[in-house]
């Protein structure tokens, strides 16, 4: 089994960057996911702010492999989203403004040197909730991340329209263009982290999202290192390795207490199991 390309986010570590950026070297992560810094969505930095974060990762020796945008994790003003982690930015966009946070995100994810770039699917808003596949923004994002070099990878968002496997494989399957970023803790939230589902998805899949928790009996998730939490990631990533060797594991922890430690741990169970299969 090929060792696991790693990644990690650096603000799991909170809103300087630096601080993030040193645990990757020192646990020879050469790769990061950015999402925010400075307390702002990367889509509301500005220019300089940018070159500079991009600066700080080169002198670590440090690639942006992911810009973790929030793209279509909105609904319209109108609509009335429940609680939903944007990471800083409007959950309720005006279509009219939709098309300049797109080119944006696309400008962004140039200037930090990111190939790809995360997508939602819509916020689930009863009556107000909006159709993603069927979104004539999508083509247009679609074709200018081609022009720039960039692939669109969709996440799936338990809050947002596409969460579970026919969903997901109907959008992919229409827009070829659009590859997928999975998150298997999300997958096993809404029941389907399963062998034959990810096995559905594998050939779409582009990147992976790594995160374990535990479930409480009033419902509340519990945050803890991967490999220590109820995700089947034995089984999952065994289908992933077979299918699509060599993707790229994102580590998310959302653990509170020591989230280094976390990223520490969760980095050390892949590379263990990496080469516990080979």
């Amino acid at each position: 089994m090929l060792t696991p390309l790693l990644v990690l986010n650096p603000d799991e570590l909170g809103q300087d960057p630096a601080v993030g950026m040193d645990l990757a070297a020192a646990l020879d992560i050469g790769d990061l996911e950015l999402r925010t810094a400075w307390d702002r969505n990367l889509l509301l930095a500005d220019d300089d702010q940018l070159d500079s974060l991009r600066g700080a990762a080169t002198a670590r020796g440090l690639r942006v492999a992911a810009l973790a945008a929030p793209l279509w994790k909105w609904c319209l003003p109108e609509a009335k989203p429940g609680r939903v982690d944007s990471f800083g930015f409007p959950t309720q966009v005006a279509r009219a403004d939709r098309k300049r946070w797109v080119d944006r995100a696309l400008e962004v994810a140039g200037i930090l040197g990111a190939p790809r770039v995360r997508v939602f699917s819509h916020l689930r808003v009863g009556d107000l909730t909006e159709a993603f596949a069927d979104d004539p923004l999508l083509p247009y994002a679609l074709e200018c991340a081609q022009r720039a070099g960039i692939r669109l990878l969709l996440e799936n968002e338990p809050v947002c329209t596409m969460a579970k496997p026919d969903g997901l494989l109907d959008v992919l399957g229409r827009h070829s263009a659009l590859g997928l970023w999975l998150d298997l803790g999300n997958l096993h939230e809404v029941g389907h982290a399963t062998v034959d589902t990810v096995a559905q998805l594998a050939p779409f899949t582009e990147y992976v999202h790594v995160k374990d928790w535990r479930a409480h009996s009033e419902g509340t998730l519990e945050f803890c290192p991967a490999g220590r939490g109820e995700v089947p990631y034995g089984e999952l990533l065994t289908v992933l390795d077979e299918l699509r060797p060599g993707l790229p594991y994102g580590l998310e922890t959302h653990v509170k207490g020591d989230p280094a430690d976390a990223l520490r741990e969760g980095a050390e169970f892949l590379r263990t199991r990496a080469s516990s299969t080979c």
